[in-house]
C-alpha cells in the first residue's frame, strides 16, 4: 500500500507540473556564463532533462537527447546536472567527452528542480513549447522512449 502510494504521489507531482506555465530561471554553463530561460522562449521547442553523472539511465536518454537534437533542428535540448559542486567537473568532462552539443546548465543547490521536478526523480524530460507551456513530462528512462518524445515534439508544434 506503501508503494502505491508514493506512485500515485510521484504521479501527481508530475501532473501538476504539466500543463503549467515554465518558471523563469537562470543557471550557470560550463564556461562560466549565464542562461536565463525568458531569454530564449519563443525561438525553439525544449526538451529540458535533469541528470546526474552518477545515474546510468541518465546518460542512456543523454545520448537519445542528443540524437533528437541532430534529428529535429527546431528543438534545443538543456540538460540540467544536479551533481553537486564537488561532482561538476565529473558531469562536465562526461557531456565534453561525448561530444554532446545541446545546453549544459548545473544546479547545484537543486533550485531549479525543486520547482520542476518536484518528485527529485532523475531522469526528468520535459517538453516545452514556445509559449512556455509545460506540455509533456516523464520521469526515468525506458529504451526506446525518444520515440515518444518526438511525437511529442511534433504535437507542441
Amino acid at each position: 500500500m506503501k508503494r502505491q502510494f508514493g506512485a500515485w504521489l510521484m504521479v501527481f507531482l508530475c501532473l501538476s507540473v504539466l500543463g503549467g506555465t515554465i518558471t523563469d530561471f537562470t543557471l550557470p554553463r560550463a564556461d562560466g556564463s549565464l542562461f536565463r530561460m525568458r531569454d530564449h522562449l519563443g525561438e525553439k521547442l525544449f526538451v529540458i532533462d535533469f541528470w546526474a553523472s552518477w545515474c546510468k539511465p541518465c546518460k542512456s536518454l543523454l545520448k537519445r537527447l542528443q540524437e533528437i537534437k541532430q534529428e529535429v533542428p527546431e528543438v534545443e535540448v538543456i540538460a540540467i546536472s544536479i551533481d553537486d559542486a564537488s561532482a561538476r567537473t565529473a558531469a562536465e568532462s562526461y557531456i565534453r567527452g561525448k561530444g554532446f552539443d545541446f545546453i549544459t546548465l548545473f544546479d547545484a543547490e537543486g533550485r531549479v528542480a525543486k520547482d520542476l521536478n518536484p518528485s527529485m526523480k532523475i531522469p526528468f524530460t520535459l517538453i516545452i513549447d514556445r509559449q512556455g507551456t509545460i506540455v509533456y513530462t516523464h520521469s526515468g528512462y525506458i529504451p526506446g522512449i525518444e520515440s515518444e518524445i518526438k511525437n511529442r515534439l511534433q504535437e507542441a508544434q
